[in-house]
């Protein structure tokens, strides 16, 4: 049975690293381009050559790590189910959270298209994983909408300290701390763990993304690269607390 999850993980792999190629480019599924001189990929050039049959260029690092990672994910779901939902709900998951974490780190971007289907998914698997009944529904809606207005109001406050900063310093600042497509994944988060497990979910990314922070600062620091008002990527740090939180709380 554990090779049955390796090869499902596999297959999460491939759809996972698809779905991150095209839905940046297209909006929707579609044939992959190679990031170096935009030729179309074949099928076989794609899926089994790993290589671009136009310039050449060869399987990219985050395939193979979004391989390893979907591999090691449906593995460790099948062994420790993911809150009371049983392997197969945990697929379509593993699948959606992980396309939403390679986008956002490579293209700093949260699709609306994408967002969508994570607040459908998220509420019908935080319903499935609460058990289905009025209390279950309202701990699901509940968590999508303390969600949606922590996140709103932590969103605002960033655009404002943008534009204080910005007439301080007599500059423009264009990063912002975070985007709106967060407010998006903190409202299907707050749907998938429910209330009040949202809050902590915010708190700890808070916690993760500030001493990851600190570390790039260092090191920025220490290569003389650093450059002020420098953002990172939020989301990767709420869809990490959303994982391993409930997994704490056992």
């Amino acid at each position: 049975m554990i090779f049955i999850s390796i090869i499902i993980g596999g297959l999460c792999g491939v759809i996972i690293n698809y779905l991150a190629d095209v839905l940046p480019i297209y909006r929707k599924p579609g044939i992959p381009l190679c990031r170096d001189c935009a030729h179309r990929f074949t099928l076989y050039n794609y899926l089994i050559a790993f290589r671009c049959k136009n310039c050449g260029r060869g399987v990219s690092l985050r395939t193979i790590l979004v391989h390893i990672l979907s591999i090691f994910s449906s593995v460790f779901v099948w062994l420790y189910p993911y809150q009371n939902l049983g392997y197969w709900w945990s697929i379509p998951l593993i699948i959606f959270l992980g396309v939403i974490l390679v986008i956002d780190i490579e293209y700093r971007v949260v699709l609306i298209q994408t967002s969508i289907v994570g607040l459908i998914l998220c509420f019908v698997i935080g319903m499935i994983s609460k058990e289905i009944s009025l209390n279950s529904l309202v701990i699901t809606a509940v968590g999508g909408l303390a969600g949606f207005l922590i996140m709103i109001v932590l969103y605002y406050f960033g655009i404002l300290f943008n534009k204080i900063f910005s007439k301080a310093r007599n500059q423009v600042i264009d990063e912002v701390a975070l985007g709106f497509g967060d407010v998006y994944v903190t409202t299907f988060l707050g749907f998938l763990i429910g209330w009040p497990n949202i809050i902590s979910v915010i708190i700890i990314a808070i916690l993760l993304s500030g001493v990851f922070s600190l570390l790039y600062i260092l090191i920025k620091l220490f290569t003389k690269k650093y450059k002020a008002f420098s953002a990172i990527p939020y989301t990767p740090f709420l869809i990490i607390s959303a994982i391993i939180l409930p997994y704490i709380l056992r």
